[in-house]
């Protein structure tokens, strides 16, 4: 760690081989200190019935497991002060939470196992997340990264501020999937009651069982629409798909 303050920028480059510009400095701040580090265990007992999750920057990985015990991973890198972590039991609900130090940069990673269940809640600022194996209610959000869901069969509502949503092998009878930009892209294995897919900036990609028929309500401002589902507009199984700028395709799976 180097501070400067007052020098010449011939000086701070002497100094500090970056912290120069071609005129006089008033401060300068370089951190050179080495990223650290280090990983956190641990098992949480009692009767759980919601799972938050709430890591300001870090990748989350939820999986659903036959056994009724949750267990947790907690994954951290930083450089000169760890940040700190919580998890917390209040009402049923496992909270999980972390945020970085003012002016640090850092990680908190989180690899959670859950019984199947369990109602899952995750959000982060920056950060990709990934659930599998759930068969409870799923809400996942992050401002910048991708979203991947895998075996899921209870209703989900699935948003991201910058970031791809992809899905395989999904039985969840309702499924809002929400990206300001980025592709869609999900297959379900079984057929949905209801599925809103909506991007700003991206393609949108559905495929669902083509053994039924559904009602479907596609629209792009700019782009192709594909649809060789089975349509009937009267059908009680709803599929809507928008984006702004993007192709939709909505074909069997």
């Amino acid at each position: 760690m180097f501070a400067c303050r007052g020098t010449t920028a011939a000086a701070a480059a002497a100094a500090l081989g970056g912290c120069a510009a071609a005129l006089m400095l008033s401060g300068c701040y370089v951190d050179v200190g080495a990223l650290q580090h280090h990983t956190a265990s641990y098992s949480i007992s009692g009767t759980l019935q919601t799972l938050l999750v709430q890591p300001h920057v870090g990748d989350v990985d939820v999986t659903g497991e036959r056994s009724g015990q949750v267990s947790v991973t907690e994954q951290v890198s930083y450089r000169h002060t760890a940040p700190p972590t919580t998890h917390r039991v209040s009402g049923g609900t496992l909270t999980l939470s972390s945020n970085c130090p003012a002016n640090e940069s850092c990680r908190v990673g989180y690899d959670v196992q859950v019984p199947q269940r369990m109602t899952v809640k995750v959000s982060t600022d920056a950060g990709e997340i990934r659930l599998s194996g759930l068969a409870g209610q799923v809400t996942a959000h992050t401002n910048a990264g991708d979203i991947d869901l895998n075996t899921l069969s209870g209703p989900i509502e699935i948003t991201d501020h910058a970031g791809s949503i992809l899905g395989k092998h999904m039985s969840s009878p309702r499924a809002t999937l929400s990206s300001s930009v980025g592709s869609i892209d999900v297959t379900f294995s079984a057929a949905p009651e209801s599925i809103s897919a909506v991007t700003a900036v991206g393609s949108v990609v559905l495929r669902v069982p083509g053994d039924v028929s559904y009602a479907v309500k596609a629209h792009t401002t700019v782009g192709s629409t594909k649809i060789t589902v089975p349509e009937d507009q009267a059908s009680g199984r709803d599929i809507a798909a928008h984006t702004a700028t993007g192709s939709i395709t909505i074909q069997p799976s």
